[in-house]
């Protein structure tokens, strides 16, 4: 009976920490659709092992070739649409410049996305009872968060990237072109990160998207809510993570923005005395509307 009490104590605990982690960043719905392209760079990067150095800035180690000087340098202006990742990059960075000097206000909102048949863990118990549990914690994120509006003139200095997205960051980039807009997006190398870093602006994805991105005092301020697991072990590897940008092409604003991110999360606790490992896919996607209005 002591035994039966402790699992499900220890269920209670990975279904507690997963409603505090989702909880984190927004809340589950289809997987986003990517837009159809026309113009993507050919090589794809291997995943990036990110090592945070004391600095705060990200120090990456691959073993994908050098690419070409085109791909890495910003892109001189040009007629027409951008082609090159280059261009493509430096596109949005100037789309971007322009919204943050123009301060036009919007609308935003989010999402968790859990994928409850990829959950699993090494207790037997939590991979019998999650897909049980996990319904009712999932409609708890079905829904989009209520809009948030930035207003007019006010800081936008929050809105993705935070800074300028460098093109070596950037795994594929396209662009097309429909009733007179670019539609952009910038997929983001896949990252994997074994520890944690203390801020999200310490790895590419937390740079380039930041929603959805975890850092330690985002997972430790979940777990001190919960208070009876302690966590030992953060690990996840973020792919398959993208921009998704609408520009008008005639005067260079945004119109509408979505950024999707997947953490594919090892996590090791403690609970009870007792350990466990839970792996559990944490998806985010955010959406930036109504411009201007």
């Amino acid at each position: 009976m002591a035994k039966t009490l402790k699992r499900l104590l220890a269920l209670g605990a990975a279904a507690a920490l997963l409603f505090a982690l989702a909880a984190c960043n927004g809340n589950k719905p289809p997987e986003p659709t990517d837009p159809e392209t026309t113009e993507e760079s050919t090589a794809e990067p291997d995943t990036i092992d990110v090592i945070v150095t004391g600095d705060g800035e990200p120090t990456t180690e691959t073993s994908t070739e050098e690419p070409s000087q085109s791909e890495t340098t910003t892109a001189e202006a040009t007629t027409g649409a951008p082609k090159t990742k280059a261009e493509i990059v430096a596109y949005y960075n100037g789309a971007v410049t322009k919204l943050k000097a123009d301060k036009p206000g919007y609308t935003m909102h989010d999402r968790t996305i859990i994928d409850k048949d990829k959950i699993s863990s090494s207790s037997g118990l939590l991979n019998g009872a999650v897909r049980l549990v996990f319904p009712i914690i999932q409609n708890l994120f079905t829904k989009w968060s209520d809009d948030s509006v930035k207003a007019k003139g006010s800081d936008h200095d929050g809105f993705p990237p935070k800074g300028e997205i460098k093109p070596e960051w950037i795994k594929s980039a396209s662009c097309t072109e429909s009733s007179g807009n670019y539609r952009i997006k910038l997929v983001v190398v896949d990252e994997n990160l074994p520890v944690l870093p203390e801020s999200t602006a310490n790895t590419i994805h937390g740079k380039v998207i930041n929603r959805g991105v975890y850092d330690t005092h985002m997972v430790m301020d979940g777990v001190a809510d919960i208070g009876m697991i302690d966590v030992t072990k953060f690990a996840c590897k973020y792919t398959g993570c993208y921009i998704d940008a609408t520009v008008n092409k005639t005067t260079g604003a945004i119109t509408k923005v979505s950024t999707y991110t997947l953490a594919n999360t090892d996590v090791e606790v403690k609970v009870l005395g007792g350990t466990m490992d839970v792996f559990v896919p944490l998806g985010n996607e955010t959406e930036y509307f109504n411009f201007g209005k």
